[in-house]
């Protein structure tokens, strides 16, 4: 039996290798560096090798990953004369976002004439607007066809378990919590996932748990110029198959356009669920607010507006980014706040911090205080290590531990270390066995950062740290404030010295125990999701879908 697997595996790999092949050979004739770093992410193993130091290949190789600020001190060791330095001074500027200016740009080297390629799609793709005929509403009267269960397709970019992050995790439970309430909801990823992430053994349906995951996986990967269209055919094959009574993408706009110009086409409505404004994504990591006015920011927004007045029923995570999508002219009736939440086992069998961080091999002693997060610089963490550099100094064994991954990693080793501040950094763990970690601290930090996309987007970990009894110190902003108990202890972004007197009044056990258990008791009132799952039914029905019903008997 094992053989037989072994062999079936074998030929599923087989047969999706030409896809993943295909995939990485567009990437690296489009782009050698972003093909290189694509590679890297899916296959690390086989893409390990030395990293050129030649200032030019430093400025691609920061292109690539989309890292502006090294990409900027790469250009700056191009020397002047070098007959490279234009083409890279207009990789930098296409990577600001000024796309009509460098496609206003004479070329002369293989190197501009990529980048002009590059920009020239990346303009086809973000002027394009959706065709007039999916913007139009469909009749919400229930068909009288429709019976229950409730047939409901997640329209999402990625899942579990390969890409862990807060998007994925909150499509898992999402799905589990309405397929407990009888519905026959699932999710379907986009075109090439997983393949062209790592996963040649990929079937066309991957159960993770109790979670059906479609994935759309052509023979070959369609080129960039095709993927739109590629993508609305592969969807509406399933959608043929499924026949779902509602369709309901999450962000970014690439998918709730594949949703809406297939809806459209079917009849059957379109939810969209914004669980971040992706244009302040991007703002947040190409020059901050000085970068609003740039092409890729102002087509970002655009696009990203235009699906939210399209959809029947535009769905997001707090009261803040429902105010944002208000002011964009979306009706306020067609808005609903369906906030994060944690699973119901995640309110219970909670560890003392001490035990649970000898389980992980860590020292019992000492003030723990950290995070769960992917490391980004507008998370705040760096804030967090000089915070614990102060309670050093007053002679407090304050100690970090940073669980995820991401860009600012390095510079937070780095910071941690500058400062004597002992930090563990185990990197990415399997989601079922994070709440250990999260038992391992004494206290949640959740220092984020004041820009707009922490002013406005909500956060998972919190909610998870408060149903661990954990105590949470957070930052004064709105979307943090959202998803923090009443009275939790809030201090001003950016400020080291408040933080450090916010952790320094829960050194003492009883204090964390007492906050602890205040945001345990408000997770579990209010952010369950089974509680608040059930805001989707009524929004639901009113589109024609049946909420009320049995439990599917499978996909």
């Amino acid at each position: 039996m094992a053989r037989l697997r072994a062999l079936r595996r074998g030929a599923d790999a087989a047969r999706r290798l030409p896809l993943a092949l295909t995939g990485a050979a567009r990437r690296f004739a489009e782009d050698p560096a972003r093909g290189r770093a694509a590679l890297e992410r899916a296959w690390p193993a086989v893409a390990r090798g030395p990293r050129g130091t030649d200032p030019a290949a430093l400025v691609d190789r920061a292109v690539a990953e989309d890292r502006l600020v090294d990409a900027e001190v790469a250009l700056a060791l191009v020397a002047m004369d070098d007959p490279q330095r234009a083409s890279c001074e207009l990789a930098v500027r296409r990577l600001r976002g000024d796309i009509i200016d460098v496609l206003a740009q004479p070329v002369d080297d293989a190197r501009g004439r990529r980048v002009q390629r590059l920009a020239r799609r990346q303009a086809d793709v973000l002027t394009s607007p959706l065709p007039t005929w999916a913007r139009q509403p469909l009749s919400t009267a229930p068909p009288a066809s429709h019976t229950p269960p409730a047939r409901i397709l997640h329209v999402v970019t990625n899942s579990l378990p390969l890409t862990q992050a807060g998007s994925t995790i909150r499509t898992h439970r999402l799905v589990q919590a309405q397929r407990s309430r009888g519905w026959d909801a699932r999710a379907v990823t986009r075109p090439g996932y997983p393949v062209t992430h790592g996963d040649l053994d990929a079937t066309s349906i991957e159960w993770v748990e109790d979670v059906p995951y479609l994935r759309l996986l052509p023979a070959v990967m369609p080129s960039e110029t095709s993927m739109a269209q590629a993508y609305r055919e592969l969807l509406a094959r399933v959608v043929d198959d499924v026949r779902p009574h509602l369709l309901h993408a999450a962000s970014d706009h690439a998918n709730a356009r594949a949703a809406l110009e297939v809806g459209r086409r079917a009849g059957i409505p379109v939810a969209y669920e914004v669980r971040a404004f992706h244009e302040d994504t991007w703002l947040s990591r190409h020059g901050g607010e000085a970068a609003r006015e740039r092409d890729v920011y102002r087509w970002t927004r655009e696009r990203h507006t235009e699906v939210m007045l399209a959809a029947d029923l535009v769905t997001t995570l707090g009261e803040a980014m429902r105010a944002d999508i208000i002011e964009r002219g979306v009706e306020p009736d067609r808005v609903i706040v369906v906030p994060n939440g944690v699973p119901l086992t995640y309110l219970d069998d909670v560890c003392e911090s001490a035990d649970a961080r000898a389980a992980l091999g860590l020292d019992r002693e000492g003030f723990w205080v950290g995070s769960v997060a992917t490391l980004h610089d507008a998370e705040g963490l760096d804030v967090m290590l000089d915070a614990l550099a102060i309670l050093r100094a007053e002679g407090i064994d304050a100690r970090a531990l940073l669980v995820g991954d991401g860009p600012a990693l390095p510079r937070l080793r780095d910071r941690a270390r500058e400062l004597g501040v002992p930090l563990v950094a185990p990197g990415r763990v399997p989601v079922s066995e994070v709440r250990g970690w999260f038992d391992a601290l004494d206290v949640f930090a959740y220092p984020r950062l004041d820009t707009p996309l922490n002013r406005d987007v909500t956060g998972l970990k919190p909610l998870e740290a408060q149903a661990r009894r954990r105590p949470v110190v957070g930052t004064d902003l709105p979307a943090v404030v959202e998803v923090l108990a009443p009275g939790a202890p809030l201090v001003p972004a950016g400020d080291a010295d408040a933080l450090a007197r916010a952790l320094g009044g829960l050194v003492d056990p009883a204090s964390r125990r007492r906050v602890g258990e205040e945001g345990h008791a408000w997770v579990a009132a209010h952010r369950t999701w089974p509680s608040v799952t059930a805001r989707y039914s009524t929004a639901y029905a009113a589109l024609g879908v049946p909420t009320e019903g049995n439990p599917p008997s499978g996909a």
